[in-house]
């Protein structure tokens, strides 16, 4: 089985898992390249959604049905700036992200959920109960992860890997891989991913059912 993708940066929305691809059933994951005076708007549909800005600023617009948030989010020049801007969105609930005085790289994650939860904006250091949200999503280079997930990695220097071995605990796959700049990591239930060798500065943007 393949769990692994390398996403190309490019301007946009760009789709890297979808739900039911690579064995996860319950997420997915896109991350969202905006240039100065450029837009995205979406409706999150039956998802909840997180937005982490990796990088720049932008303001965000949130509203439908009494759900609203507004504010400028993002403050950091690469994830390795610091902790992040990051934005819950319920279902059914539009979102405009626009880019004014810089570009702006904003990870979108999703999981189904109907869960009555109002919009937040979340400043880095913020929290929320895991109990009101169908999504999880954290900014740590995890050593040991286990269950469903979607990991999106970073490294400097752009050039340095870490290795990383992938077991399951529901039949005999067992892996080895080397990570690298913009690796993503599709993790089904019943599989085990675990840090084998980092000797680079390491991020990890880890998505999971709550």
């Amino acid at each position: 089985m393949n769990l692994y993708k390398k996403y190309k940066p490019e301007k946009g929305y760009t789709r890297i898992i979808e739900t039911d691809e690579m064995g996860v059933t319950g997420l997915s994951f896109a991350i969202l390249n905006l240039d100065i005076g450029e837009s995205f708007f979406e409706d999150t549909g039956d998802n909840e959604v997180i937005l982490v800005v990796l990088g720049g600023q932008c303001e965000l617009l949130v509203g439908h049905n009494g759900n609203k948030a507004h504010g400028l989010i993002g403050e950091r020049t690469s994830v390795f700036g610091g902790e992040a801007y990051r934005a819950s969105i319920p279902f059914r609930t539009t979102y405009e992200i626009l880019a004014h005085d810089e570009p702006v790289e904003v990870a979108v994650c999703k999981a189904p959920s109907f869960l009555e939860t109002a919009a937040v904006i979340l400043e880095p250091g913020d929290n929320f109960s895991r109990d009101e949200h169908a999504l999880m999503v954290d900014e740590t280079p995890v050593h040991s992860i286990s269950g469903e997930a979607i990991c999106f990695y970073r490294l400097t220097p752009m050039e340095g890997y870490a290795s990383q071995r992938i077991h399951s605990e529901v039949d005999a796959f067992e892996q080895t891989v080397a990570l690298h700049d913009n690796s993503v990591l599709a993790l089904p239930k019943g599989y085990r991913a675990e840090l084998v060798e980092s000797k680079f500065r390491l991020y990890c943007l880890w998505i999971c059912v709550s």
